[in-house]
């Protein structure tokens, strides 16, 4: 049996591991440089006044911002609160069009010959393949094919970073890839969605289906 002082120990030993493990949680450059496009796109807007965002954000964002570098969760949070509070209007139809127009874009741009193969579910396995690579290092996705079409899982021991944003932003990014497969009637659900505002959310189910055109 553990005394005081060792209990005691141990869980200074654990929190200052989670706090190490919280700060090495990194977003790739792949998802800073949508958030960016938008910024440097909208300069009616005070980004530093009304975005929360700091003088040092705004300098990086003007600066060149790499796909292939990850950057600080907490500059992730910053801008992706501010675009959707001030670009979105803090809607969940705001984050919609993101994933599929800027965000599609951009993965397209890099990613389109192995997404876009006429074949839904090779898209999504696909996906969930190049994932993990392309927006958070905590972060995990899986897909199972079904035979309506798939479950596509995502998962964050930490929780997902600007929630409120980001999960209906990967739903439409979803429909978006499913569409560009040649199907129709795509129907993408996601329960977690209507938690969003009363819970922190460590994973998402989207459960997808289509037809055959």
């Amino acid at each position: 049996m553990l005394t005081k002082p060792e209990n005691s120990a141990i869980k200074e030993l654990r929190g200052r591991e989670m706090a190490t493990e919280a700060q090495e949680r990194k977003v790739k450059g792949t998802l800073v440089i949508a958030l960016a496009m938008i910024i440097n796109h909208r300069k009616d807007i005070d980004w530093v006044k009304d975005g929360n965002i700091t003088e040092n954000d705004l300098k990086r964002v003007k600066e060149r911002i790499l796909a292939s570098n990850w950057y600080e969760i907490d500059f992730y949070e910053r801008l992706g609160s501010a675009v959707f509070r001030l670009v979105g209007k803090s809607r969940p139809e705001g984050a919609y069009e993101f994933g599929e127009g800027i965000m599609w874009q951009i993965l397209k741009r890099v990613y389109g010959a192995n997404l876009v193969r006429n074949d839904p579910r090779d898209g999504l396995t696909r996906f969930a393949g190049l994932y993990n690579g392309i927006f958070f290092n905590t972060q995990q996705a899986k897909f199972k094919p079904t035979s309506e079409g798939g479950e596509f899982k995502i998962s964050d021991p930490y929780g997902f970073p600007t929630q409120e944003s980001f999960v209906p932003m990967i739903k439409s990014l979803l429909a978006k890839i499913v569409r560009e497969n040649n199907v129709e009637n795509v129907s993408v659900l996601c329960e977690e969605e209507n938690q969003l505002l009363s819970k922190k959310i460590y994973s998402a189910t989207y459960k997808i289906s289509w037809k055959t055109k």
